[in-house]
């Protein structure tokens, strides 16, 4: 079930690769942060906030996509199983 959950995920969201990698672990995986050197120069100081802002803008879709997937699948959810939720 999983499998197809993911694959919906990833076919309808963007960046919905993510959304099933959180999946098949159980838990939110955010992108790493790259590191930068303490004797960085200039340019690559600019990479870096590049980098930081997109890896940003990711983890931001990544927690709308799964919000977005808990409302799909609670709406397809029975009566019964939405109130033994802890919603």
């Amino acid at each position: 079930m999983i499998e197809k959950i993911g694959l919906y995920a990833s076919a309808q969201f963007k960046n919905g690769a993510n959304v099933k990698k959180c999946l098949k672990a159980g838990k939110v995986i955010k992108p790493k942060i790259p590191n930068l050197a303490d004797n960085h120069t200039a340019n690559k100081k600019r990479i870096w906030d590049h980098r930081v802002t997109k890896i940003i803008k990711t983890e931001q879709t990544l927690e709308n996509n799964l919000c977005n997937l808990f409302v799909i699948l609670i709406s397809l959810c029975d009566s019964d199983t939405k109130s033994r939720s802890k919603i």
